[in-house]
């Protein structure tokens, strides 16, 4: 509030038709450190009690801020903790549902369909138990170059 509308208040209150409300307001007013010397007869009429309770709501209202911004913070922090569960969460289960591929090597083609490569897989243990000569047989498989 600026001077003019200060002393607009105080006439008003002089002639006791300020609301409770406003002498809350005003006794903020005239207890401020630069309040003008002319204030302070008003001030004495306000008394401590006003004072009191104008300063009162002053700090209450800057606990509620401090309050506020303490709330803020919680829900940031707990947003934050559920947001890093939840990723985390998301690739658990991108790794879960992943399913291992077979994949083989032959003459320089790979192939990828999964039931050709195990069939190709089980027809060469086959081949391996029905030759007589087992060991032979694994060394031509384990060493194809010699």
């Amino acid at each position: 509030m600026n001077k003019k509308e200060i002393d607009k208040l105080i006439d008003k209150y002089l002639e006791g038709a300020t609301t409770p409300k406003e002498e809350l307001q005003l006794a903020r007013e005239v207890n401020r450190p630069d309040r003008p010397a002319e204030w302070e007869a008003i001030r004495a009429m306000l008394g401590t009690l006003a004072l009191d309770e104008a300063a009162y709501d002053e700090e209450m209202a800057s606990r509620r801020s401090r309050s506020m911004w303490i709330h803020r913070i919680s829900w940031a922090i707990a947003a934050s903790i559920a947001v890093v569960a939840g990723v985390g969460l998301w690739f658990n289960s991108q790794q879960e549902s992943s399913t291992d591929i077979a994949i083989a090597y032959v003459d320089g083609q790979t192939i990828t369909d999964e039931d050709r490569v195990l069939a190709m897989a089980e027809d060469a243990v086959c081949d391996i138990f029905s030759n007589s000569d087992a060991e032979s047989s694994l060394y031509e498989i384990f060493n194809p170059e010699e």
